[in-house]
C-alpha cells in the first residue's frame, strides 16, 4: 500500500511539472511573439526610441528598452525619462485630491475661490466653473482655447500663470458642466490653484507631494529638473522621417502635458493606483473618486479625473488608460479595473498624422493580454502629406510660368492681370485662416505637432503672394505704358492742331 501511495505520488509530481513546463514555455513562446511584434512595430513606424513595460498579475512579464534619445542619443532604459503628454493630467488630478482630502481645495468650489484675478470673456464664469468642472473638462472651455495656450516653450518658473491669464478674452462655448470638451486649459488653470493654494510653484508641490512619496525618482515637472534627471527630447516626423525636435520643453504646460517620466516610474503610479503599494496616500473614499468615471462622453466612454473609461470587447469591466502626446513624443498608459494586467507605452517621435497608429498598436498590444493574435503591421505611409507637396509643387510650377508671362510680356488684358492680383493676393492672406479653420487647430499647434505641413502651407502661401506681386507689377506696367501712349497721342495732336 505504501509504494502504491508512492508511485501515485511520483505520477502527481511528474504531471504537476510537465504542466508546469508546458505553462512556462507557452508563457516564453508568447513572449517572443509579442517581442518580434513590437520591434516589427517599431521598425516598420521608424520610432527612434521606445520604453515599454506590460504586467499581469502584479508581476512585469514583459519589458523593452530599444533605441537612443534625441539630444544626447543615449541608448533608452527603461529609467529613461520621456515626456508622457496629456498622462500628465491624471498626476495634476492626484495633486488636486491630495488638496480635497487635505481640506484646502473642495470639488464643488469655483475657480474663482482660488483664483481672485482668474477673469474670461462673461465675467460670471469664473463664479460658475468648479473644481470637478476642470477635472472632467465640462468647464465649457473649448479644445480650440486649451491648444492656443499649448507648447509655448517658456521657460521661467510663472509660466504656468501667464497661459491662464491669456485666457482673458476666451468666450464659453458651452454651460459648465453640460457638455466634454477636452481641453488643455482645464488643466492650466487647475496647476494654477495648486501654486496659489500651496504657494508653492507646481513642479515643488508635485516633487515633494506626488513624485517623492509614490517613488516615481525620475519624474519632473520643469524644464530645469527634467534635464537634471536625464530627460532628453525626442523626434518631431518630417514626410514620415523623425528629425530632432525643433520644440523644447514647455515649463507652461506641465500640469497637462509636459511632467517627464520613466516607464519605471509609471509602474510605481500603477502600484499605487491598484494599491499594491498602500502608502496611506489617499483615503478609500478618495481613491475611488479619483478612478471612477464622473462624467458620460457616449454610450461607450466616459471620463474622471484625468483618465478615461471605454468599454472593450472580452473585458467585462471596460479599460482605464489614457494617451499622452506632445510634439516630440507619445505615451500610452492603462489597465484593467479588475487591477490584473496593464501597461506603458512610451515613444520618442510624434505626428499628429502618426497617432492613430501609434493608439493602434496599445490596442494590438492589449490583444495579447486577451489571447488573440495581433493585426498585420500597417505601412507607415505620409501620404497627406505627399499631397500637399503635390499641390505645393505644381504652384510652384504656376508661380514660375506667371514670372515668365511677365518677362514674355505676354498679352493679356489688365483686368485679367488685375483680379489675378487681387485674388492671389487674398488668398496669400486667408489661406492660414482657412487651415486652421478646416482643422480645427491654431496655428501654433499645427506648427508643432505637423511641421511638414505647416512648412507646405507657408510655402504655399510664399507662392501666392509672389503671383499676386508679380500680377501687381504687370498691372502697373500696363498702366504706366497706357499713361505714357496716351501722353505719346496728346502731344501728337498738340503737335497737329498747332500745325
Amino acid at each position: 500500500m505504501r509504494c502504491q501511495k508512492r508511485f501515485l505520488l511520483l505520477i502527481v509530481c511528474f504531471l504537476f511539472f510537465s504542466s508546469l513546463q508546458s505553462v512556462t514555455a507557452t508563457s516564453h513562446e508568447s513572449n517572443q511573439s509579442l517581442d518580434r511584434y513590437v520591434d516589427s512595430f517599431l521598425e516598420e513606424h521608424q520610432i527612434p526610441g521606445a520604453s515599454i513595460i506590460l504586467y499581469r498579475d502584479d508581476k512585469i512579464f514583459f519589458a523593452k528598452e530599444r533605441g537612443i534619445t534625441g539630444e544626447t542619443e543615449h541608448g533608452v532604459t527603461l529609467n529613461t525619462p520621456f515626456t508622457i503628454g496629456s498622462i500628465s493630467k491624471s498626476l495634476t488630478a492626484l495633486g488636486i485630491m491630495k488638496l480635497v482630502e487635505e481640506g484646502q481645495v473642495q470639488l464643488d468650489g469655483s475657480v474663482k475661490d482660488y483664483l481672485p484675478w482668474f477673469e474670461l470673456k462673461d465675467a460670471q464664469a469664473p463664479i460658475q466653473i468648479t473644481i470637478e468642472h476642470l477635472l472632467t473638462h465640462t468647464s465649457g472651455i473649448s479644445t480650440y482655447d486649451g491648444l492656443r495656450i499649448s507648447d509655448g516653450e517658456s521657460d521661467d518658473m510663472n509660466a504656468i500663470k501667464r497661459n491662464v491669464i491669456k485666457l482673458l478674452d476666451v468666450e464659453l462655448t458651452a454651460a459648465p458642466g453640460e457638455i466634454h470638451q477636452y481641453s488643455n486649459a482645464n488643466y492650466a488653470i487647475l496647476g494654477a490653484i495648486i501654486e496659489e493654494v500651496t504657494g508653492q510653484s507646481y513642479s515643488s508641490y508635485m516633487e515633494h507631494n506626488i513624485f517623492t512619496p509614490l517613488g516615481m525618482t525620475d519624474t519632473a515637472a520643469d524644464r530645469e529638473t527634467a534635464y537634471e534627471k536625464g530627460y532628453s527630447s525626442g523626434y518631431q516626423s518630417w514626410f514620415g522621417i523623425p528629425t530632432k525636435s525643433t520644440v523644447s520643453y514647455d515649463n507652461g504646460g506641465a500640469p497637462y502635458g509636459y511632467v517627464t517620466a520613466s516607464a519605471n516610474d509609471l509602474m510605481e503610479y500603477i502600484k499605487f493606483l491598484t494599491r499594491q503599494d498602500d502608502i496611506g496616500f489617499l483615503s478609500e473614499d478618495g481613491m475611488n473618486q479619483f478612478l471612477s468615471p464622473h462624467f458620460q462622453i457616449n454610450e461607450n466612454k466616459k471620463y474622471g479625473f484625468g483618465w478615461r473609461f471605454s468599454k472593450v470587447d472580452n473585458i467585462e469591466d471596460g479599460l482605464i488608460w489614457h494617451s499622452g502626446s506632445t510634439p516630440d513624443s507619445h505615451s500610452e498608459i492603462f489597465f484593467s479595473p479588475d487591477l490584473s494586467w496593464g501597461g506603458i507605452i512610451l515613444t520618442n517621435r510624434n505626428h499628429i498624422l502618426e497617432e492613430l497608429a501609434l493608439f493602434e498598436f496599445k490596442q494590438e498590444i492589449i490583444s495579447f493580454f486577451m489571447g488573440e493574435e495581433p493585426e498585420p503591421i500597417a505601412q507607415q505611409r505620409p501620404v497627406i502629406q505627399i499631397i500637399t507637396l503635390g499641390v505645393a509643387i505644381l504652384l510652384l510650377v504656376w508661380t514660375i510660368s506667371v514670372g515668365l508671362m511677365a518677362l514674355r510680356n505676354k498679352k493679356r488684358s489688365r483686368v485679367f492681370w488685375g483680379i489675378s492680383s487681387l485674388g492671389y493676393l487674398g488668398l496669400s492672406i486667408a489661406m492660414i485662416p482657412i487651415f486652421t479653420s478646416i482643422v480645427d487647430s491654431p496655428w501654433n499647434a499645427i506648427h508643432a505637432f505637423a511641421p511638414d505641413l505647416a512648412f507646405l502651407v507657408q510655402a504655399m502661401v510664399l507662392m501666392l503672394f509672389m503671383n499676386g506681386v508679380i500680377s501687381t507689377i504687370i498691372v502697373v506696367q500696363s498702366l504706366k505704358l497706357t499713361k505714357g501712349r496716351a501722353s505719346c497721342m496728346a502731344k501728337e495732336l498738340s503737335q497737329k492742331f498747332e500745325g
